[in-house]
């Protein structure tokens, strides 16, 4: 039977009889056996902690990264910043020097990290977010300044260019953390097998899915389909793609040509008759199917339609509804990933 941690009162009814009992309940015997009872109390809630240490389910952010240090490739992923290239104007023999800080009007800052001496007219260069994380990540066409006038060129020109500025990575959250550190004891390493291809995709930064397929292109043939889920956008672009590639081209088995590839996103939109419809209860309805997609939606999974009337059902508020579209269970085609595409709310 599992150990129990006896309570304050008991451990000082304890430290009363070892003393000599109620003879002495007016001596200073009574103040000692409150105070020793206090302190063998405190101990064990110390045992009850450390126990708690032991395994990685409830271990506290740093037991869990002394666990993951020791257990995993890739301990906490640690925060990216994002890049991208920007087009500025200027005339003949400016210098553009590294770490010049630009600004946009939001207040995100970006520093320059290639240096350039400009021709006239149109140039570009590469810039990073000069904090990571997702915030630094920003869309085409985002007009920065820099914060100190530079001689020869258009302060107002700096505009970000397509595709954006992308890469930005939050610091691998701590549930995140566990739930890697949990996989390494339930998934044991094989040399190469689908479930390694998965594990190394996870280690990089900003992965947060990956699914492995043996044998789609022939013999050897490897297929790694991966997610960032935390990402403005979630499908990974040829960078992002690299990347990983890169990463898992030492780790791999000499013998195994890996490709590390994109789901082909398929959005499923839902119709859905709310009862009681208010903005409240919508984005709950919104959330709960958000969460669906992301525990039961996997490369090739059927998403079953009595899933998703449980999960509208789920949702906070929620009294009663009618499912009008999807109409039935929505299947994809083995590398396909069903994505949420948001709700039309009827009337």
């Amino acid at each position: 039977m599992p150990f129990e941690t006896p309570s304050l009162p008991v451990l000082i009814k304890r430290t009363q009889s070892d003393l000599a009992g109620d003879s002495l309940r007016q001596s200073d015997a009574q103040v000692l056996a409150r105070t020793l009872g206090g302190a063998a109390y405190g101990l064990y809630g110390y045992l009850d902690w450390i126990a708690q240490q032991i395994l990685p389910d409830k271990a506290d952010e740093s037991t869990l990264e002394r666990i993951a240090a020791l257990r995993l490739n890739q301990p906490r992923k640690a925060a990216q910043v994002a890049t991208g290239s920007v087009s500025f104007t200027a005339t003949p023999g400016a210098v553009l020097d590294v770490d010049t800080l630009l600004q946009a009007n939001d207040g995100r800052t970006y520093k320059v990290i290639a240096a350039r001496t400009t021709v006239n007219g149109s140039n570009t260069t590469t810039i990073a977010a000069l904090e990571a994380g997702s915030l630094g990540n920003a869309d085409a066409g985002l007009t920065l300044t820099p914060v100190q006038p530079i001689a020869g060129i258009v302060g107002n020109s700096f505009v970000v260019l397509a595709p954006g500025l992308s890469g930005g990575v939050a610091r691998e959250s701590l549930e995140s953390l566990r739930s890697r550190v949990i996989r390494s004891y339930r998934v044991i390493p094989h040399g190469g097998s689908a479930s390694d291809y998965e594990t190394w995709a996870l280690e990089v930064p900003g992965v947060t899915r990956a699914w492995c397929r043996g044998g789609d292109g022939g013999m050897g043939i490897v297929s790694l389909f991966i997610m960032r889920d935390d990402d403005t956008q979630p499908i990974p672009g040829a960078e992002q793609l690299a990347e990983v590639q890169a990463y898992i081209e030492p780790l791999r088995p000499v013998t195994a040509e890996v490709h590390v590839l994109a789901p082909e996103q398929v959005p499923v939109t839902y119709k859905i008759r709310l009862s009681p419809d208010t903005s409240a209860v919508r984005a709950a309805v919104q959330a709960q199917l958000h969460d669906l997609h992301n525990r039961e939606a996997g490369l090739g999974d059927t998403l079953l339609q009595s899933h998703i009337r449980e999960a509208i059902s789920s949702a906070t508020g929620e009294y009663d509804h009618q499912l009008i579209a999807p109409v039935g269970n929505v299947v994809p085609t083995e590398n396909q990933l069903l994505t949420f595409g948001g709700c039309i709310w009827e009337a």
